[in-house]
């Protein structure tokens, strides 16, 4: 099971690399120290609010959108879901059928 500072660093790093982006020039742009960065990616520490609001501005994104994490979760935890609401929609599972053969 992931924390929060687990998923919003991992969704830093998504977006960081979306970007085509490195740890120095993020951490330059959003005015920290590397070493911050990398302990906020790998889910050490959690970013102040000042770095936060640099980083929705940098990536310009929505404020909720940096905590738009739920597709980080454990992989088990995704199929279930998955398998949970294929069960459910049987057009949902015509369309995947079709989008994947």
């Amino acid at each position: 099971m992931y924390s929060i500072k687990n998923l919003l660093g991992k969704r830093i790093k998504e977006l960081r690399k979306e970007r085509s982006m490195t740890q120095e020039q993020l951490a330059e742009l959003i005015g920290i120290d590397p070493r911050n960065l990398i302990k906020i990616e790998n889910g050490q520490t959690f970013p102040r609010v000042q770095t936060l609001d640099k980083l929705i501005e940098i990536f310009d994104i929505n404020p909720e959108e940096i905590f738009k994490s739920e597709h980080l979760k454990d992989i088990e935890i995704l199929k279930n879901k998955i398998i949970e609401k294929l069960n459910s929609d049987e057009k949902l599972v015509r369309l995947i059928y079709k989008m994947i053969f």
